[in-house]
């Protein structure tokens, strides 16, 4: 367990030393992300919901995501509304605290720690997280533009609903529920590239790390730390202690102690906002959460 922890660092911190020494393009990370969430996450799914046992209990893990993320949000929005920030800044913010980056992140240390098995049930919990990641946070991003409108509304759920990865989650799940029986080929297929999937979501992450500190953000940094954390902490420490141990609880606990998702930097970026501040928020969330992954599981 223990080697399996210090490989999956190691391959971050190759990542961010490859960015550093400028071997790859400097659009590399966005295209190795968009490889990783577009062909080698969605056939990781597959695989997992495929070849897997799904039992009555884990429908539960989407609506709870789901759920905490709301409750992160409101509690997020209540405590930034009086606070003196940049309107970029707390815009910026605002979508940054908004779910949880569970593909690219916590998939390969899942795997090391619960096997398929765990996949299958932070494949289930990331379902309801996704509509946080790009439902809520998208709209947020259009909200900041000043441009909402009963059009914007149609394109956001547009864009939810049409979203690949997410489409694959419902796809797989239904077939795992009829209990659709596909060739080994296929299955070997997917078994490949889930495989790389693991190797490319932790290169990737490593390549958008950022260790630049502006002291005019670190305020907001901290404000966005302690939003993200602290209740996962609460929530991670409660169900540990008065719940009866087991693969559910325990996925739970890490799904919410989980970093800031990729995505806050590319909407950042789309609308305008502080995407520096995003991307250092996200690298600054990914070291933490790996600390509570070890931590906690």
């Amino acid at each position: 367990m223990t080697e399996n922890i210090i490989t999956n660092i190691f391959i971050i911190f190759l990542g961010y030393f490859i960015k550093k020494i400028k071997i790859l393009p400097s659009e590399a990370g966005s295209t190795l992300s968009r490889f990783v969430i577009y062909i080698t996450l969605p056939a990781t799914i597959l695989k997992v919901f495929l070849t897997s046992y799904i039992s009555h209990d884990i429908f539960f893990l989407p609506f709870i995501s789901f759920s905490f993320g709301i409750v992160v949000f409101i509690i997020g929005f209540i405590f930034l509304r009086n606070k003196k920030l940049d309107n970029n800044l707390r815009w910026t913010l605002l979508i940054g605290i908004c779910g949880y980056n569970v593909g690219l992140f916590s998939y390969p240390f899942i795997r090391s720690f619960y096997g398929d098995e765990g996949l299958l049930y932070m494949a289930m919990f990331d379902i309801g997280n996704s509509f946080i990641v790009f439902g809520l946070s998208y709209a947020l991003s259009i909200l900041s533009e000043g441009n909402w409108s009963l059009s914007e509304v149609k394109n956001v759920i547009k864009k939810v609903l049409l979203f690949f990865p997410l489409d694959v989650y419902f796809v797989s799940l239904i077939l795992n529920l009829l209990k659709v029986n596909f060739p080994s080929i296929f299955i070997s297929i997917l078994n490949y590239l889930s495989l790389s999937n693991f190797t490319l979501a932790l290169f990737t992450i490593g390549y958008f790390l950022d260790f630049k500190l502006d002291k005019k953000e670190i305020e907001a940094l901290f404000y966005g730390l302690v939003i993200r954390f602290i209740p996962g902490i609460l929530f991670a420490i409660f169900l540990r202690r008065f719940l009866e141990d087991s693969l559910f609880i325990r996925i739970i606990s890490l799904g919410v102690l989980l970093p800031a998702p990729l995505v806050v930097v590319i909407y950042s970026n789309e609308m305008g906002l502080n995407s520096r501040f995003a991307s250092l928020y996200v690298s600054l969330t990914i070291l933490i959460g790996t600390f509570f992954l070890i931590i906690f599981k």
